[in-house]
């Protein structure tokens, strides 16, 4: 049994076990030379290895007492063979009883704990997310489904407000551009053409990055007479929330080599009057500000605000934010291309089906994750369900980093032998 239990072990590939020793060394070395002359460069990249170097030592450390337990003579093994030694011990008949007794008691626990400092150090590996300490936008938008999708726009709004409060996240509607028929109507369920929220705490983008994709419902529309269940989707775009001025910082929004420059030549804008309801404002001053950015022809209207100045400050933001998400999305899809062609690594994209909603079964499915809870309800109100959902679904993307880690590797070791053959 222990055996059994033991062959399952998560391990951790040769590639992946050479970067984090390379991490650890640069961080001794650093360690080191600050200990001499301090450097806040240094510092700050001492800071930046360390996860990766403590979590390396545990890993070690606990590897050795593995394998101390296994041996009475010091010889070096790596944890593997200690693994196959073990299961060769607990399965000859031969064994002292004693021995086998304290083997599966022992190795047991040192085991388990071996399989959680495994999984800790192949997620230090995982390169930080560059826009993780950013505020974040959700846009909404409704997919197929017409009328229904609209509204379900409307109910993922609601969710997203109510997650963010219970939270205490600082939000603002920054945009809800309802349908001409809903405007002059009042409706509790508008359909919602346009939605955009923005979330204005730190670290945001790092909470609800994982809800973006296409979120999927399955009920009976209140204008079904005959009971039948549609299926309606409506699409969730998480961006990063840039500052209005970057100060000359990371952001670097005056560097056109940055994800973040976009050129005042390539932006057209249009100044035009607000339309729909909204009080004296709306089609008696130029408020509306809409910008496109000619090259990838991303156009962002905003209108919610009476000043034109909040309107083209806000429109800015989103576009900002929009393209330096397309700008990264190319570059990660150059290196997906590449991970496929060497060991057939792919991951699932924003366009693809994340999340079903089922109003007749009161269930919510995650596809990604495979998480399916029977509380609707409460994902809806951006309760404690939604709270579990999210968090598995971020475990699911570890593990797709990690695998992308490891392609990466393998493309890296594929190229380097291809250069080699060249060579010869």
């Amino acid at each position: 049994m222990i055996a059994r239990r033991l062959s399952t072990s998560p391990k951790i590939s040769p590639s992946l076990l050479g970067r984090a020793q390379s991490i650890a060394a640069e961080h001794e070395k650093l360690s080191c030379e600050i200990q001499e002359a301090y450097d806040s460069r240094s510092a700050r990249k001492i800071g930046e290895l360390s996860a990766v170097a403590k979590a390396l030592k545990e890993w070690e450390t606990a590897n050795e007492v593995l394998y101390q337990l296994l041996s009475t003579q010091a010889r070096k093994s790596d944890i593997f063979q200690s693994v196959t030694e073990l299961q060769q011990i607990l399965r000859d008949p031969s064994t002292d009883a004693e021995l086998r007794s304290l083997a599966s008691e022992e190795i047991e626990q040192t085991s388990t704990t071996l399989t959680t400092l495994s999984t800790a150090l192949k997620t230090t590996l995982i390169p930080p997310d560059p826009f993780s300490r950013l505020p974040c936008l959700i846009e909404i938008r409704p997919g197929a489904g017409g009328t229904e999708a609209g509204i379900f726009v409307g109910d993922l709004l609601r969710m997203y407000q109510s997650y963010c409060k219970r939270h205490s996240l600082s939000f603002t509607i920054v945009k809800v551009d309802s349908s001409s028929a809903d405007k002059s109507s009042k409706s509790s369920n508008p359909e919602i053409q346009e939605a955009i929220l923005e979330i204005s705490s730190p670290g945001a983008y790092e909470l609800l990055k994982c809800e973006a994709g296409v979120h999927r419902v399955q009920r009976v529309p209140a204008t079904e007479t005959l009971g039948r269940t549609h299926t309606s989707a409506a699409s969730v775009l998480v961006l990063p929330s840039f500052p209005d001025d970057s100060g000359g910082g990371e952001l670097a929004f005056d560097d056109p080599n940055s994800d973040y420059y976009i050129s005042p030549s390539d932006v057209r804008t249009d100044v035009m009057r607000a339309r729909g309801a909204g009080g004296q404002h709306v089609n008696t001053t130029d408020s509306a500000i809409r910008l496109t950015h000619i090259p990838t022809s991303t156009v962002v209207s905003i209108q919610d605000a009476r000043s034109q100045h909040k309107n083209r400050q806000k429109a800015w933001q989103v576009l900002r934010a929009k393209l330096a998400q397309q700008r990264r999305e190319a570059r990660e899809e150059e290196k997906e291309q590449m991970r496929v062609s060497v060991v057939g690594v792919a991951r699932m994209g924003r366009g693809d089906k994340v999340r079903t909603y089922n109003w007749g079964q009161q269930r919510v499915t995650d596809h990604r994750s495979g998480v399916t809870l029977n509380r609707l309800d409460d994902v809806l109100e951006g309760g404690m369900g939604l709270d579990e959902i999210m968090e598995s679904v971020r475990g699911w993307q570890r593990e797709r980093d990690v695998e992308a880690l490891i392609a990466d590797e393998a493309a890296a070791e594929a190229r380097a032998a291809k250069e080699r053959k060249k060579g010869k």
